[in-house]
C-alpha cells in the first residue's frame, strides 16, 4: 500500500480525515497520535495512540482469521471473536493450524515471479507482545511521580508504543495480505503443499517444484 503522511496532523485532522477502520487505518491514526504526543508532550495523545495500535493489532488478527479460513467464518466463531478479541491468535491457530506454514509456502511460490508482490507474514507472538505493551499504556496506574508526571515514563511509553506501530506499519506498507487456499490450488501446487506440510520437502524444494510446474500451468491457463 502507498503510505500516507501521518506527521504534523492536528487532533481535528486525525479524527476526521482519511478515516478507515481496517488494520492499516487504526495504525495510521496511532502513528498520527504518537507524532502529536511527541510534539506536544501529551499523555492523552499517548493513550489515544496506544488504543489505536491495540485495536490495529486485534484487527490484523481478525483479518488473518478471515484469510485463514478462506472467508468462510462460522457465525459462532465470529461471535466468539467479538466477545474475546484477546484470544484471536488462538482462534486462528485452532481453525487453521497450518496457516503460518501456508503463508511461508505461498511466499515461496510467489518468489519465483520477479514482479510478484511481497506477501506479509505476521509473527503472532510478536503481535501479542506488542498488544500487551499497548494495553499497559491504557490501563496503567501508580504514583503520579512514577507515571504521568515522570518525563522518563512518558519517553518509555512513546518508545514502546512506537515500536509496536513501526512493526505493524513497516509490514503494511511493504507488502500485501493474502494467501492461496489449498482447495483452489492447481494439482501440482497442491501436491507440493501437501509434501511441504508433511515435512517431506523444504521451501527450496517448493520453489523447484513450482519452477518445474510453471510451463505446464501457463499452458493450462492459455488453453
Amino acid at each position: 500500500m502507498r503510505a500516507p503522511e501521518f506527521k504534523g496532523r492536528n487532533p481535528e485532522e486525525i479524527v476526521r480525515k482519511d478515516l478507515t477502520f481496517d488494520s492499516a487505518g487504526y495504525v495510521y491514526r496511532g502513528l498520527s497520535w504518537l507524532d502529536y504526543a511527541k510534539r506536544q508532550t501529551s499523555i492523552c495523545a499517548l493513550q489515544y495512540a496506544a488504543l489505536e495500535i491495540r485495536q490495529g493489532i486485534e484487527q490484523v488478527l481478525f483479518e488473518e482469521l478471515v484469510l485463514s479460513v478462506g472467508g468462510a467464518l462460522d457465525r459462532r466463531d465470529y461471535e466468539r471473536c467479538k466477545r474475546d478479541s484477546t484470544r484471536l491468535h488462538k482462534i486462528v491457530r485452532r481453525l487453521s493450524p497450518d496457516y503460518e506454514k501456508l503463508v511461508s509456502f505461498v511466499q515461496a511460490i510467489m518468489s519465483i515471479e520477479p514482479n510478484a508482490p511481497r506477501l506479509i507474514k505476521w509473527n503472532h507472538e510478536v503481535l501479542m507482545k506488542h498488544w500487551g505493551v499497548a494495553s499497559y499504556y491504557l490501563h496503567w496506574g501508580g504514583e503520579p511521580g512514577e507515571t504521568f508526571e515522570s518525563p522518563n515514563w512518558f519517553v518509555k511509553g512513546i518508545e514502546a508504543v512506537e515500536a509496536a506501530a513501526a512493526y505493524l506499519w513497516n509490514n503494511m506498507t511493504s507488502g500485501y495480505s493474502g494467501v492461496m487456499m489449498p482447495d483452489k490450488m492447481q494439482p501440482e501446487i497442491r501436491q507440493a503443499w501437501e509434501d511441504y506440510r508433511a515435512g517431506n520437502i523444504d521451501l527450496e524444494g517448493v520453489k523447484r517444484r513450482a519452477e518445474l510446474a510453471q510451463p505446464i500451468l501457463v499452458r493450462r491457463l492459455e488453453s
